[in-house]
């Protein structure tokens, strides 16, 4: 019965990782139709917490506890500086495929931290798997392909990006300890991410004239809504409540390297949406990602151990 329960846990991060796919896709969609980088990151987050907040009203044993405001304080933070890192490589000059290469240096970065404040074990499995996984994200994007030197402000700043999503697995495995429901968790790392995304867009106002990426305005067309809150379900709500569901019963590092098959999933949805070719690269590098998650998951079955 442990196995059947662990299997079920991997198998409710693999979907998670699967949707989160859409993210990216999403939010070329999203910036095709006119939207700006803010406006696509507030009211994502602000849709997945008001879509939750009726169940912690029925159920008020997921309200976010006094103790844990400062929890979820911090971890709204790492999401809100998550995102404008995401895309704040990008707006540097960086090309997308580095910035999300440098993004997806994730696996290494929680396997670290995953040590160092969880007291996770350093196996070398877990190691070669994210090595494995990494090199699959670079056959993905082909970025050697890349021709421009781009701003070493933006590589840095995208590189903080793969810490931060790290820090963000990393934030979500803490509050499964922290016996902390999925429901909960959710709620609480999107609507504190909002707050956060409105007090950084006040400051970076301030720095930034660029239209594409600061204006903020609710006078959108009433399908743009529509498109606004399925982006928010399918790329929020189902795959936050399955992965941190999901992270019941598994550890950060592993959660970290399960995470890299997003790309692959948004490569292919990339290719349906917006006739991106799929390569051999991107089919070699898709399938030594899963082959990385397939090493971390017999691993972790071969040595069951109740959380």
């Amino acid at each position: 019965m442990k196995s059947l329960s662990i299997e079920k846990e991997y198998l409710y991060a693999t979907i998670a990782a699967i949707l989160y796919g859409t993210i990216t896709v999403g939010g070329q969609f999203f910036i095709n139709l006119g939207l700006s980088v803010f406006e696509i990151s507030i009211y994502r987050s602000l849709i997945v917490s008001l879509v939750l907040f009726p169940l912690l009203l029925v159920n008020r044993n997921l309200l976010i506890k006094k103790d844990m405001l400062l929890f979820f304080t911090i971890y709204g933070l790492i999401g809100g500086l998550l995102i404008l890192a995401q895309f704040g490589g990008i707006a540097l000059g960086v090309p997308v495929a580095i910035v999300v290469l440098l993004l997806y240096t994730q696996p290494i970065w929680t396997i670290v931290f995953g040590k160092l404040l969880l007291n996770e074990e350093i196996t070398p499995t877990k190691m070669i798997a994210a090595l494995i996984a990494i090199l699959g994200v670079l056959l993905l994007l082909k970025s050697w392909d890349i021709k421009s030197t781009s701003s070493f402000t933006g590589i840095i700043v995208s590189l903080i990006g793969g810490i931060l999503l790290s820090l963000w697995v990393i934030w979500g495995r803490k509050s499964t300890i922290k016996k902390q429901h999925f429901i909960t968790t959710t709620f609480g790392w999107t609507g504190f991410s909002a707050i956060w995304l409105l007090l950084l867009w006040a400051i970076v106002t301030s720095l930034v004239t660029q239209n594409s990426l600061i204006r903020l305005t609710i006078h959108f067309q009433t399908e743009y809504w529509l498109y606004l809150l399925i982006y928010a379900l399918v790329g929020g709500v189902i795959p936050h409540l399955f992965f941190f569901r999901g992270f019941q019963r598994i550890h950060a590092s592993v959660a970290g390297i399960i995470l890299l098959l997003e790309p692959v999933s948004a490569s292919i949805l990339a290719a349906i949406f917006f006739a991106q070719p799929l390569g051999i690269e991107i089919i070699i590098g898709g399938a030594l990602i899963l082959l990385s998650n397939y090493f971390v998951i017999r691993e972790a079955n071969q040595s069951i151990e109740p959380f």
